[in-house]
């Protein structure tokens, strides 16, 4: 093939010491019976192209989704109060159960709707120094009891004096929640006692924040499409695939990072980075 080529470029992806990278060979022809190899590492490029299209293609689909959420909002707030009020008027026995059944469709609808506008808002961030210690502790005391009766044990490795990051407490802490709810719906899919593992560190000029379950892990065709909207795994009905859409865009708003690899043993780790010098 040489012959007829003077170069030959074919990139591949290869796992280094537990590290994908993606590099390119360059074959040259030197002569009759010699060729050049080179090798490029591209990663970080491929990454970069990576999430400028996820972030394009976010965009785009934000301000679709704006529209038809106001669109159904207006009507589905009409159920909503309307069939309350039938319920407060006392209906016969033999109406009342669909009447419910009407009330609670129509409130998990508008609840698909709330993450819709959650999604497609361009709101600028309140942003203020914050101690991310304090927000993941935060967020395990509103799960508490749920872990408890799901029997979800709780490890975290919070280190001492981390360096506060510049966010915006309600979407970091958006962020957080999603992601602990994520390794809670993947614990408890196992049908089995699980543990979850939060830890945070300085690394890079970054704070670093890592969310470990010990579930099923995720599907390798599945690594690179959790980020999507509107992408899911859960039985329809369970999830509308937005949360971690909606936990991506926030990262990357900050100047931070999120990512998925699944663990050596079992289960997955989530980790969210954020520049220490965030603004």
């Amino acid at each position: 093939m040489l012959e007829k080529e003077p170069q030959i470029d074919l990139e591949f992806k290869q796992n280094l010491n537990g590290d994908k990278r993606t590099l390119i060979a360059t074959v040259m022809k030197m002569g009759e019976k010699e060729a050049l190899l080179m090798l490029n590492d591209v990663t970080e490029e491929r990454q970069k192209q990576e999430r400028l299209f996820l972030t394009d293609r976010l965009s785009s689909i934000g301000e679709m989704s704006a529209g038809v959420a106001h669109e159904i909002n207006n009507p589905l707030t009409g159920i909503v109060s309307l069939s309350q009020l039938l319920l407060e008027n006392n209906p016969p026995d033999e109406l009342k159960e669909d009447i419910t059944d009407i009330h609670n469709e129509a409130q998990r609808a508008a609840s698909i709707v709330k993450n819709l506008l959650t999604f497609s808002r361009k709101h600028a961030p309140v942003r203020e120094p914050m101690q991310l210690n304090g927000v993941i502790e935060d967020v395990l005391r509103l799960r508490d009891y749920e872990h408890k009766v799901n029997n979800i044990k709780v490890k975290t490795q919070l280190a001492p004096n981390l360096p506060e990051v510049i966010v915006d407490h309600h979407q970091i802490q958006q962020v957080f929640l999603n992601l602990v709810l994520n390794a809670e719906s993947a614990i408890t899919e196992s049908h089995k006692p699980g543990t979850l593992t939060i830890a945070t560190s300085r690394f890079n000029g970054n704070v670093r924040i890592s969310f470990s379950d010990d579930g099923p892990g995720i599907l390798q065709e599945n690594l690179n499409r959790l980020f999507d909207p509107f992408f899911t795994t859960k039985e329809v009905g369970k999830g509308t695939g937005l949360g971690l859409s909606i936990c991506y865009g926030i990262v990357t708003q900050h100047g931070g990072e999120i990512y998925v690899h699944n663990n050596a043993d079992r289960g997955a780790t989530f980790v969210v980075e954020l520049p220490i010098e965030s603004s």
